[in-house]
């Protein structure tokens, strides 16, 4: 099953860091605008067994993902799972760490594989690895300019 680590450190307090993630709305901030993500349905408190159904709307093309909070450790970690979605599974590990002088190192591990199995296998190569890492450097971005501007 692929794998993917992206790790940030940032000029910001873990409680800050966390504050931010712990609020379903900074989903929507974190992802590139060209993928239209949305939350179908009411928010709910991010908390063990909390589920979210997003829409994403790419090329004309919406997808559905329903994802489940299956892990959840204030102010350190906690872990989505695709119940149902687009990949064959998925599951996504986003931890905190604080470091010396009020910074964090973020780490986003994520666990995958699409469907259609061969050809699943050259789509990660050749499409969807590149899509992560241009997603993840993205929300790097947009993580900075939220956590690290009113220190």
């Amino acid at each position: 099953m692929p794998t993917a680590n992206y790790v940030c450190y940032l000029e910001a307090p873990l409680e800050k860091v966390w504050a931010f993630y712990d609020d379903i709305g900074s989903l929507f901030k974190v992802t590139p605008p060209e993928n239209h993500a949305r939350l179908e349905g009411a928010p709910v408190p991010m908390q063990l067994g909390s589920i979210y159904r997003l829409a994403f709307t790419r090329f004309g093309v919406t997808v559905h993902l329903d994802a489940e909070i299956v892990a959840y450790d204030p102010p350190h970690r906690f872990q989505d799972r695709q119940i149902t979605g687009p990949f064959h599974s998925w599951t996504h590990t986003h931890s905190f760490a604080e470091l010396p002088g009020n910074r964090t190192r973020m780490i986003d591990h994520v666990e995958y594989e699409l469907p259609f199995g061969p050809f699943g296998k050259i789509a990660d190569l050749l499409v969807m690895r590149r899509q992560l890492d241009t997603m993840f450097a993205y929300r790097q971005k947009i993580t900075r300019e939220n956590v690290e501007k009113a220190k």
